[in-house]
């Protein structure tokens, strides 16, 4: 199965997502995380939100690198303003990723989730409402901004009744729902939805 997976590309925008934040003395503050795709060489900048933070030095296996390429774990030596980088947090390539608060999904599971799951992707976990939209749809309103694209999957759980849905990411950007009946035919737009990305859609 592992074979039959397409290669990640070196080029692609960085997303890691922060498992592990802990001091170095005489290096600082180092993150750790699972490199999916993109390079990150010593020098790079990178965001968490609208921060920008430098990466002063990579390993991977436990060895100094000047540069990692995704798959690969990897610990970050960071230098900036690091207070508001934590388990959870997201290190972006700057402007390249959209942070959204609400997002359009298609939800797979044997039951309905409740109105107040918990969104589970990458290392973050996030307190979200959940509002139907149709068959196997819903939008998502999260209590913090998370890059996510077209294509993305996660987790929701249900934390009283220990049960989990898995959740694919159709619209990081919905158009806000104004009327009457506009849950129904946003629906009716994402029926035919995949989570691949389409210029024309």
């Amino acid at each position: 199965m592992v074979a039959a997976l397409p290669d990640p590309d070196p080029d692609a925008d960085v997303r890691l997502w922060v498992d592990r934040r802990f001091t170095v003395r005489g290096a600082g503050t180092v993150v750790t995380g699972t490199l999916a795709a993109g390079t990150v060489r010593v020098g790079d900048t990178l965001a968490v939100g609208e921060t920008p933070l430098r990466v002063r030095g990579v390993q991977a296996l436990g060895r100094d690198r000047t540069a990692v390429s995704g798959v690969a774990r990897v610990a970050l030596n960071l230098t900036g303003r690091i207070d508001d980088v934590a388990r959870g947090s997201v290190l972006v390539t700057p402007g390249a990723w959209h942070h959204t608060s609400v997002v359009d999904i298609r939800i797979t599971g044997a039951s309905r989730p409740p109105t107040a799951p918990v969104l589970h992707v990458g290392a973050a976990d996030v307190d979200v409402r959940c509002r139907p939209l149709g068959d196997g749809l819903a939008r998502l309103t999260l209590d913090r901004p998370l890059p996510l694209r077209i294509g993305d999957r996660a987790l929701l759980r249900d934390p009283g009744r220990r049960m989990l849905w898995r959740v694919d990411v159709l619209d990081p950007d919905p158009p806000r729902l104004r009327r009457r009946g506009s849950a129904a035919r946003r629906a009716l737009q994402l029926a035919d939805a995949d989570g691949a990305p389409r210029l024309a859609d």
